[in-house]
């Protein structure tokens, strides 16, 4: 449930802040190149969403694993207490 919560908010927070500042992004600006979309009053909002997608997984996907190594890590620290 956390991991849904944090891939929510990086989401929102690439998606808002690519619409709000109008600087070319990685990996949203080659979203027309690469899929050849002429260009149109609707691309700056594909371009952040797809780059909201992109860094909320990216997010997700470390909190994921950097939660998996903590929650083994504690629970080798529990049973070398019980012991």
């Amino acid at each position: 449930m956390r991991a849904t919560a944090i891939f929510a908010a990086f989401f929102i927070m690439f998606t808002s802040a690519s619409i709000a500042v109008p600087i070319p992004l990685f990996p949203g600006n080659m979203i027309s190149t690469l899929f050849g979309i002429p260009a149109s009053e609707y691309m700056p909002y594909l371009e952040a969403l797809t780059n909201g997608l992109t860094y909320g997984f990216i997010t997700w996907i470390v909190f994921f694993l950097v939660d998996k190594k903590i929650e083994k890590s504690m629970s080798i620290d529990s049973k070398r207490m019980t012991r």
